[in-house]
C-alpha cells in the first residue's frame, strides 16, 4: 500500500508535500541496494578527497570513484546540477555498511 501511495504522490505538486516525505518516497519507490543492478550517475565532486561521488538512479545508493583523472575532475564541476552517467563500473568504490557493499 505504501508503495502505491508513494507512486500516486508522483502525480501531486512538489511544494505540497514536506521534505521529508519526499526523501521517504524516494526510499518505497528505490530498489533494494542489495540486488539492485546498479546505474551509476555522477553527481558531486568531493574536494577534501579528490573522487567522484556517484549514485545508482535505480536505488539511491551512493558510491565515490577514487582517482579521478583530471578530464573526469574537471567534468564533474556541474555534476550537481546536472548528473551525467558513469560507465566504468569496475573504478567504483562501493560504501560497506553493517558487512553489506552498497
Amino acid at each position: 500500500m505504501k508503495k502505491v501511495l508513494a507512486t500516486l504522490s508522483l502525480f501531486v505538486p512538489q511544494s505540497w508535500l514536506s521534505t521529508s516525505y519526499i526523501v521517504e518516497r524516494i526510499s518505497i519507490l528505490a530498489d533494494d541496494p542489495d540486488t539492485c543492478e546498479h546505474d551509476w550517475d555522477v553527481v558531486a565532486g568531493i574536494l577534501s578527497t579528490v573522487e567522484l561521488q556517484v549514485q545508482c538512479r535505480k536505488c539511491a545508493t551512493y558510491s565515490e570513484v577514487p582517482n579521478p583523472t583530471k578530464k573526469e575532475w574537471e567534468a564533474c564541476a556541474g555534476a550537481m546540477e546536472n548528473p551525467y552517467p558513469w560507465e566504468d563500473t569496475s573504478r567504483i568504490r562501493y560504501y560497506q555498511i553493517d558487512g553489506t557493499i552498497h
